[in-house]
Order: structure tokens, then C-alpha cells, then sequence
């Protein structure tokens, strides 16, 4: 696991005033470590989001459904969002919020797809971030950067539920081979993009709304723009700044989507039912294990197992996620996780291995090398 890239002690010494031109301009050459591919930069072009080439529906067919919230399952998780929401108290009546609210509820698909795709996720997002004390509309976050699917992929190379652009990935120590890109890990990801806006909160003196803005455009760039509102004497909050068309439609979407949430009564949207309870749980592994093979020995649909472990090849390793009813069975089953570290037997080598009176003789697998 990474630690958090803490600011550079250089960088925040540096006094505001006639020396802010100077900070703002070397900041936006390091912003995210390639200042023309940042995690803002990759529709730079096109209308915000208009295309959402990567919003297709994950597969759902194969979720463990989770039902109405009851006592028993530990009650809504939306309610227990609602509970840890901070950044909704000013929100009311901007135009820019309103007019994303608008835009998201022509697009019923849209919060269908936060509901179903991010059952899987939302949970364990939320754990963490109150493990941090961070305001829990940050959980919606990946529905905004990539529908909550971690196989989402923009244009620029961004990877994952947070979108990471490679060099902000290695930044936050996300390994990347031709095998494994640790930037769809769930865990891994998660970790990195609250490493990384916490980081940005503090950068920018506790304001959630311009840490937001520079998770999407870089801090370089908002920097730029606080730089140069206070040059001519103008108000240095979000709202205020100029920055790019995405960025300036990014926050609003945030928090109107967090609105809907809020109170999806009042603006007659319906949410799907999410349990406060654990979709997935975390299985240590000895030895890297086959997702087919896991699949065919679980029962759980191999899509779904890529979809919670999507940073391999179909191969994992160190730990597995699994739903938590399927990991309860593979840890009462040891001997299932040991099958499906064996190679699997393609239908050709089983049909050479075959005698001659179509009764398989039983074969010795060698154990699968290490490796993710």
C-alpha cells in the first residue's frame, strides 16, 4: 500500500501576494505531473460529458440483489449518507446547480446506473471515507467520473471508478504493467483518490468545492485562476473563478446529483434500495487464483468477479473481493481457492489425456506460478 503524497514544504511557504504569480505559474507545470493530460484535460475539446462514451451499463444480471433496507440488514445506505452530507448547505438556488439537477433528471438512466452499478461499491466507498472524516458526498464522485464502472477508460488514458491519468496513478504509487493496471483496483484506487483530495483540501486551505475542481482541472490550473481573480481584486471562490467549460460544470454536477440523493422526493426521482451492509469482502489469497476457474467452483458469475477484481487479467492475486455470502462459502471451502489456483485444462489437452475408453485417467496439476 502507498502513502500519501504530503505538499511540498516549499510550495506552501511561499508567502500570498506579489509572490502568488510566481507559485501559481510553477504549480501549473507540475499540476498532476503531465500538465497536457491531467485528469481535467481529457475532454478539453468536447462539451462536457456529452458523449459518455464511457457510460455503459456494467453487467447487473449476475448482483447479489440487495433488498429493502430492513432493521436487520443495518437499514439505507442513502440515509446513512444523507447523515455524513457537508457540502449541500449553500446550494440551494445557484443556476449552475439547477441547471445540472435539470440535465440529470432528463437522464433517468443515468441515476439508474449510480444505483445498480454502485451497489457494488458505495458501501466500502462510504466506510472510508468516514474513516477519514470526509464529506460523504465525495461517494458519488465515481458516478460522475465513470459511471461507478471500473473498466471505464477516456480518451486521455484515464483508468478506472476515479479516472486516474497514468502519471497521477504512479503519483499515488497505483502499479502499472502490461498484466495489472492498479488503477481499476477497488481497494487501491479508492485509497489513492482520497490520498489525493485530501491532499487538495488541505492545498486549498479546507474548500471542498476548489479541491473538487482541481481533482478534475489540476491544482496548477486553479491556482491560475485564484491568482489571477485576485490580481483584479475579485472574489477567489469557486464560483467565481474561470476555468475550463468541463471543470465549471464538474462541482454543480456533484452536488446536484448529491440534491437527488438528498431529497429525492422532492424532485420525484426514485433511488435504487441499497443496504447499509457489505456487498463485498476481502479474501487474502496465498497464491494467485483463476477467475473462471473461481467462477465455475463459486457459482458467482465470472463477470461479476472482474467486476469486483478488474485490475487483472482474469488473474488475481495477494487478495481477492468476492460477495459476501460466496466468500463465507470459499473460506468455509479452502480446498475451492486451492482448485482454482490450478491451471485450468483446455477441452483439447483433456481429450489427449483421455484413454482409449473415454474415461479420463486423473491428472496432477503442477501449482501455478506466483504472479498477478
Amino acid at each position: 500500500m502507498s502513502r500519501s503524497l504530503a505538499p511540498s514544504p516549499a510550495l506552501r511557504a511561499v508567502p500570498r501576494g506579489l509572490s502568488m504569480l510566481a507559485l501559481g505559474t510553477l504549480l501549473y507545470g507540475c499540476q498532476h505531473l503531465e500538465p497536457q493530460l491531467t485528469i481535467g484535460d481529457r475532454f478539453a475539446n468536447e462539451p462536457y460529458r456529452a458523449q459518455l462514451r464511457w457510460l455503459e451499463p456494467a453487467p447487473t444480471d449476475t448482483i447479489i440483489k440487495i433488498g429493502e433496507s430492513s432493521p436487520q440488514s443495518g437499514g439505507s445506505l442513502w440515509a446513512r449518507m444523507r447523515q455524513g452530507f457537508s457540502l449541500l448547505a449553500k446550494t440551494q438556488g445557484v443556476a449552475r446547480i439547477d441547471e445540472q439537477r435539470r440535465w440529470l433528471m432528463e437522464r433517468p438512466a443515468f441515476l439508474t446506473q449510480t444505483g445498480r452499478a454502485g451497489s457494488r461499491y458505495l458501501h466500502f466507498i462510504v466506510g472510508e471515507l468516514n474513516k477519514r472524516n470526509m464529506p460523504l458526498e465525495l461517494a458519488l464522485l465515481p458516478a460522475i467520473e465513470s459511471g461507478f464502472n471500473p473498466n471505464a477508460r477516456s480518451p486521455a488514458q484515464a483508468m478506472g471508478l476515479w479516472q486516474f491519468i497514468p502519471a497521477t496513478g504512479r503519483r499515488y504509487q497505483l502499479q502499472q504493467r502490461g498484466d495489472y493496471d492498479e488503477r481499476r483496483d477497488i481497494p487501491s484506487s479508492t485509497r489513492a483518490a482520497l490520498d489525493y483530495l485530501s491532499y487538495l483540501h488541505e492545498y486549498f486551505d479546507g474548500d471542498w468545492l476548489l479541491a473538487l475542481a482541481a481533482y478534475n482541472a489540476g491544482e496548477g490550473r486553479v491556482r491560475d485562476a485564484i491568482v489571477r481573480n485576485r490580481a483584479r481584486g475579485l472574489a477567489t471562490d469557486y464560483w467565481n473563478l474561470s476555468l475550463p467549460g468541463e471543470t465549471q460544470n464538474y462541482v454543480p454536477r456533484l452536488l446536484a446529483l448529491s440534491q437527488l440523493v438528498n431529497t429525492p422526493t422532492e424532485y420525484g426521482v426514485s433511488l435504487a434500495p441499497i443496504a447499509d451492509q457489505p456487498y463485498f469482502q476481502m479474501v487474502a489469497l496465498a497464491q494467485p487464483v483463476d477467475l473462471a476457474q473461481l467462477a465455475q467452483l463459486s457459482g458467482v458469475h465470472e463477470r461479476e468477479l472482474r467486476m469486483l477484481n478488474p485490475a487483472g487479467r482474469g488473474r488475481v492475486g495477494g487478495r481477492l473481493l468476492m460477495p459476501v455470502e460466496a466468500s463465507r462459502r470459499l473460506l468455509a471451502q479452502p480446498e475451492m481457492i486451492a482448485k482454482a489456483a490450478l491451471p485450468r485444462v483446455s477441452v483439447e489437452e483433456q481429450a489427449v489425456a483421455a484413454p482409449e475408453n473415454g474415461v479420463a485417467e486423473p491428472q496432477v496439476a503442477q501449482a501455478a506460478p506466483p504472479g498477478v
